[in-house]
Parts: structure tokens; C-alpha cells; sequence
């Protein structure tokens, strides 16, 4: 952990360098695409436990980076990354999932300065129907004390424990399908006599979707249905998860969707043959979450930076114009 805290504050003094602008201009990063989840209130922050904060940000850190963003860089449209009227440094301000949160807490502030931003939606967890694997996980966890897993019996009463054993139960259930998903949790409940009532408001309703798609500042992409794992998934099954999602999504828009987001985002969830079915739906982008350098000349395979709670001052400032997306690159992270 001290050589990563290390290297982490080497890269951030180094992006303030005037030769590190020199270097990224000669590997023309000149647009960087960061990725968001969720923007949740200081009290949420403080009081409730969570099992790791790599894809959430309270709304006064988030204010200040979209304020520093928006001073010293030029947030766009995702539909303007091809236009030539506008100056190097862009950025594009991505959100995955659907939560509300976004709506109700990071769109006022991009409101206040005026920057636009993208939310790839996975239709299944509009209205609060249906919610992702890793939420009934450590909504499970969070409330027992000890519980039994695949025969092991796992004491859980402190929180290390309990965040320890969700990481371990996420490697397992990332690469599996929903059915095999759904199946596993509905078997830990049973064997340990768990009575799980999961009512929380936590995404999007089909209204809040409506006032979102009709908003000058934000477009809206997909997610797929049911935020699988596209690996795993045959042709039929992985058209049905992007048909079915379009299908969601410009009936309440009324309108086409033209941006996609892979679920999940990492080579373990997608191949080459993934990106060329994706591709058939003639999207103008498709994003991942790999490291990487974005190229105008392929839209289909996007590289985005993940945003968390730490990433402010230098450290935001080293995302933002591509320095770790660009060390991240060579070292082949």
C-alpha cells in the first residue's frame, strides 16, 4: 500500500509538469471519458456502511470536481467528441447503472455550471423492479453476524469480515448469469434462514427517466437489461439484452439511443465477437471501463477512468487530462 501511495502521489505531482503536456500531446490524449455511479449525500457518506467507495461520491466532493472540471477543462456532449470547434482538454462525464441519486443529487450541480453529461441506464432496475446481485449481497452481509457459504461457515460481526467476504462473493457471482446469480443468493438465504426484504428506492423511476431524456444537458444511453456479464451470454441472448433495453428506453424517450455501455466494462466481460454484435446496432460510441488512450477513429471500444471520492486537486487533475489513463495503458493495467 505505501508504493502504491507513493507512485499515486508521484503521478499527481508529475501532472502538473509543463513536459507532461508535451508528452500527452505527443500521444494526442486530447479527450478523456470519466466514469461516475453514484453521487450520494455527507450524512449517506458518514452513517451507513458501505463495502468499498471506488464507485461512489459524496455531492460536495462532486461539486468540487465538476467546478475544477469546468474551470480548466472543456466538459462536453458526448455527441460533440467528433466537432473541431471545440478546444483540446475535453472531457466527458459519464454515469452507469440508473441510480437516482444522479438525478437528484449530481444534476443540480451539473446544472450550477453548466455541464453536460451521459447516464447509460440498465432498464431491468427502472422503478425499483428489479436490483443488481451485489446490492442483495451486502444487504445479506450487513446484517448477519455469521452465515454459511458453500458449506464454509464464515464469522462476519465486524465490518472488515463482512467487506472481505462481499469481495469474495462478487469474483464468484460477476462471472456467472443472472439465473446462476439469482440462484446462489436465493440458496444462501435459505441455508441460513435469512428473511431478505430489499424495498429500497435506489434507481430511476420511468418519470424521473422522462424529465432526464428531455433535458438539454443530458443524453441517455444503454445499459443492456440486465446488466449481465456479455461474456457468458450466447448471440440471441446478448441481442435480447441490448433489443430489449432499446426497446425500454425509446418508448419513454421517445427517441433513438445511439450511445451503450458494456456492463461491468473489463476484458473479463467482453470479447472482440461481443463488440462486433454490439456493433451491429450501429451505436455512435460504445464504452468500456478498460484503461487506455481514446481514438476518435475507434468509437466502438471507448476507454473510460473510473471517478471516486479521492480524486480531487492533483489527483483529479491527473485523470482528467490523461496521465493515468496513459501510464495505465503501458503498463497493460
Amino acid at each position: 500500500m505505501r508504493i502504491k501511495k507513493k507512485i499515486r502521489n508521484s503521478v499527481n505531482i508529475i501532472s502538473k509538469k509543463l513536459f507532461t503536456n508535451k508528452i500527452l500531446n505527443f500521444f494526442n490524449i486530447n479527450t478523456v471519458f470519466l466514469n461516475y455511479h453514484r453521487v450520494i449525500n455527507n450524512y449517506d457518506f458518514i452513517n451507513f456502511l458501505r463495502p468499498n467507495d471506488d464507485l461512489i461520491v459524496t455531492t460536495k466532493v462532486f461539486e468540487e470536481q465538476i467546478k475544477y472540471l469546468s474551470e480548466n477543462f472543456n466538459v462536453i456532449s458526448i455527441n460533440d467528441i467528433h466537432s473541431k470547434n471545440i478546444k483540446d482538454r475535453k472531457i466527458v462525464l459519464t454515469f452507469d447503472d440508473g441510480y437516482l441519486d444522479n438525478y437528484i443529487n449530481a444534476l443540480p450541480i451539473l446544472e450550477k455550471y453548466n455541464c453536460p453529461a451521459i447516464l447509460y441506464i440498465a432498464t431491468s432496475y427502472l422503478d425499483n423492479i428489479e436490483y443488481p446481485w451485489w446490492s442483495k449481497v451486502w444487504e445479506i452481509l450487513l446484517n448477519t453476524k455469521n452465515i454459511r457459504v458453500d458449506g464454509k461457515k464464515f464469522e462476519i460481526d465486524k465490518n472488515e469480515e463482512k467487506i472481505r467476504l462481499y469481495g469474495y462473493l462478487c469474483k464468484i457471482l460477476i462471472s456467472q448469469k443472472k439465473k446462476i446469480q439469482h440462484e446462489y443468493i436465493k440458496n444462501i438465504i435459505s441455508e441460513n434462514n435469512i428473511s431478505l426484504s430489499f424495498h429500497k428506492k435506489e434507481f430511476l423511476t420511468t418519470e424521473n427517466l422522462k424529465s432526464l431524456g428531455n433535458h438539454k444537458l443530458i443524453e441517455i444511453g444503454c445499459h443492456t437489461h440486465n446488466h449481465e456479464n456479455l461474456k457468458n451470454l450466447n448471440e440471441n441472448e446478448i441481442n435480447y439484452e441490448i433489443s430489449k433495453s432499446l426497446n425500454i428506453l425509446e418508448k419513454i424517450l421517445s427517441k433513438k439511443v445511439k450511445h451503450f455501455s458494456i456492463p461491468y466494462g473489463v476484458k473479463k466481460t467482453f470479447t472482440r465477437e461481443t463488440i462486433n454484435l454490439i456493433s451491429k446496432y450501429n451505436f455512435q460510441t460504445i464504452v468500456t471501463t478498460e484503461h487506455g488512450i481514446f481514438n476518435k477513429k475507434n468509437c466502438n471500444q471507448i476507454p473510460r477512468i473510473g471517478i471516486g471520492n479521492l480524486d480531487v486537486k492533483d489527483r483529479l487533475n491527473s485523470k482528467a487530462i490523461g496521465l493515468d489513463s496513459l501510464i495505465n495503458k503501458i503498463l497493460r493495467r
